[in-house]
């Protein structure tokens, strides 16, 4: 893709191609751009979300229609939303003004109202990391780290064995573990099949274990960190020491943004880098653990069976869309700030490649991780296999599950745990806050394109977008803020980024006869030099908005998509269940998925509602020669 569509090098800059608006920064160099886009598409979804979903559907199976994915939609989409904003000198609301379609505005309003939305809810992971962080430092004067089994006694568990041995003196050993060798003689439950009943011929035993690490890293996280209530209609109050770390997350993405590019340009060359070195790190230490082949050989041995399920390649496209952040208006935003010369199929490809293979990287390093966490495990509980990762989903291993949950408990079992601990979340805490600033950052544009606030000091500007953001986002740090972002989680982006992307490709393509695509493809080669032929045609033309098209429908229509996306009927109240949440939390989610893509069709009617539609102006095709 990238090679096709690079054609010629950059023309010599002329006074039309780096016409610039002089009211608008610019990145100092192309290399903030594109470290910018690196800390913006590389985020903690490539450390949890993909090795989660790698796991759900069939290690290495689900990395087939991920890499199609990326190939058919990932690279193409980046291309166009970066170009769109490096040739209009817009963010994802004025590019469309710039264009000459002033009703295609809402597209661009759903985005960024949907990038608001995660924004809000993003950066409680930021305060979730500093909370660990925190209380991983202060314990290092007690030599145990707080999630540790040594710091107090571990609950007690039942066994169930069978009757012939249920009364053996040597049932238990001296550590209060079952004895090795009758571990044959146990039955375990197997919710995926319904089987949580035992048979008749095995008795329950009740013992006390010694040790415990799954069991009091999980404790940890939900009676410590979180202060779980029961579920979502019981707020509980805040969750004050979360409070303060989401304070200080808050603070810390002001202090990179507070000066637009300015500022941000030059921490991205810090935040966007040190983290692949903490992935090297963390490489070297995997793949040296014991057991850490089981975990790779999952990765990467496919099961193909999987393959003809469905939901592996929706959730193959999906992950592309929220790993590359496609349809968020961020890229836009960044492309608007970059060099109008720049080669922008060549930034947005090799950008878009460097995010998927560092989703594998990361892959690497959770994997072998994962198969030492099976393997140390099996020792305490009987019921987990040290020879397979199938049963490690007791200890969940869902996103927060997976960061906050399993990789605290395999740190722990580590020699050197404090240093590894302390390296994890400091590289989890900056990947959240590339991502969270790029938010910002989208924001804070089409706020300055639509004339609200561009007379002010950027620097009162981004504080007023935090403080509001902050104010709204205590709803995350409650005792239930963990239901409020999973829901929000859940509905927020479960549909309109696929619907921004098809529509950013028909809009270009498709309007004005499809003289909006021949004037854009005159501009394109007048600024950088590159022509854009049939093969960006087909994919801009047809390919890509098919395919996102598709992705709407099964995102909305049973038998692929259903109305209680959360199992809201099905849930029990915290600690026997995970969490209830009640039936108008329905009815909240949809609310949240349906007002960005409302607004969009009431722009489409009534474009004078924004002031940038009111002000008119010129277009970029009026920089083509007559």
């Amino acid at each position: 893709m990238a090679g096709s569509l690079q054609g010629v090098a950059p023309a010599a800059s002329s006074a039309a191609s780096e016409e610039t608006h002089p009211e608008r920064p610019v990145y100092a160099a192309q290399a903030e751009l594109i470290f910018s886009l690196v800390g913006y598409a590389v985020g903690v979804g490539n450390v949890w979300r993909f090795p989660y979903l790698t796991y759900t559907y069939g290690g290495g199976a689900f990395l087939i229609p991920y890499g199609l994915s990326l190939l058919f939609m990932g690279v193409p989409l980046f291309v166009l939303e970066l170009g769109l904003g490096q040739l209009t000198r817009r963010g994802t609301l004025g590019m469309w003004t710039k264009i000459g379609l002033p009703r295609w505005q809402g597209v661009g309003l759903a985005a960024i109202l949907t990038t608001f939305m995660v924004a809000l809810y993003y950066i409680t992971i930021l305060a979730w990391t500093i909370y660990y962080l925190g209380r991983t430092i202060a314990a290092i004067p007690s030599g145990q780290l707080p999630w540790s089994d040594e710091l107090q006694d571990c609950p007690a568990m039942n066994l169930y064995v069978h009757q012939t041995v249920a009364n053996s003196p040597y049932l238990i050993d001296s550590a209060g573990f079952l004895n090795a060798s009758f571990v044959g003689n146990t039955w375990c439950p197997d919710a995926a099949h319904g089987v949580l009943t035992a048979p008749a011929d095995y008795i329950m035993r009740t013992v006390q274990p010694n040790r415990c690490p799954a069991q009091m890293a999980k404790i940890f996280w939900e009676t410590q960190a979180l202060k779980q209530s029961s579920g979502l209609d019981n707020l509980g109050g805040l969750n004050l020491e979360m409070v303060l770390c989401l304070t200080i997350a808050w603070v810390l993405i002001w202090l990179v943004v507070f000066n637009g590019v300015k500022s941000s340009g030059k921490v991205v060359y810090f935040t966007a880098t040190f983290p692949y070195l903490c992935l090297a790190i963390f490489l070297v230490r995997a793949l040296t653990l014991p057991n850490a082949l089981t975990g790779l050989k999952f990765l990467f041995e496919p099961d193909y069976s999987h393959l003809s399920d469905p939901q592996v390649w929706i959730h193959g496209a999906i992950q592309i869309f929220f790993s590359l952040g496609i349809g968020y208006g961020s890229i836009t935003s960044f492309g608007s700030f970059g060099k109008k010369s720049a080669n922008f199929v060549r930034d947005a490809s090799g950008v878009a490649i460097t995010n998927c293979c560092t989703s594998l990287i990361a892959g690497c390093v959770t994997f072998p991780v994962l198969g030492f966490l099976a393997a140390e495990l099996h020792k305490t509980d009987p019921c987990i296999a040290g020879d397979t990762l199938d049963s490690l989903k007791s200890i969940g291993l869902s996103g927060t599950g997976l960061a906050f949950v399993a990789f605290p408990i395999a740190i722990s079992q580590m020699p050197g745990s404090f240093f590894f601990a302390i390296l994890f979340f400091f590289m989890m805490l900056l990947l959240g806050i590339d991502s969270q600033f790029a938010y910002i950052e989208a924001v804070a544009t089409v706020l300055m394109d639509a004339g609200i606030g561009e007379k002010w000091p950027r620097p009162l500007l981004s504080g007023i977008i935090c403080f509001i953001s902050y104010v709204i986002g205590l709803l995350f740090v409650t005792n239930a803020g963990v239901y409020f972002l999973e829901l929000f989680d859940n509905y927020v982006s479960i549909y309109v980024m696929f619907a921004v992307g098809a529509l950013e490709c028909l809009g270009l393509m498709w309007t004005c006869h499809g003289e909006t695509w021949r004037q854009f493809k005159i501009l394109c080669q007048e600024n950088t030099g590159i022509r854009l032929g049939w093969i960006s045609k087909a994919a801009w033309g047809y390919i890509c908005p098919a395919l996102c098209v598709f992705l709407v429908v099964v995102s909305v229509t049973p038998p692929f998509a259903k109305v209680d996306v959360m199992n809201a009927r099905s849930s029990k109240a915290f600690p026997e269940g995970t969490g209830y949440f009640p039936e108008w939390s329905i009815a909240v989610g949809w609310i949240l998925a349906t007002v960005p893509m409302s607004l969009m069709l009431v722009v489409a009617v009534w474009p004078n509602v924004l002031k940038s539609s009111r002000v008119g102006g010129s277009t970029i095709f009026d920089e083509i020669p007559k």
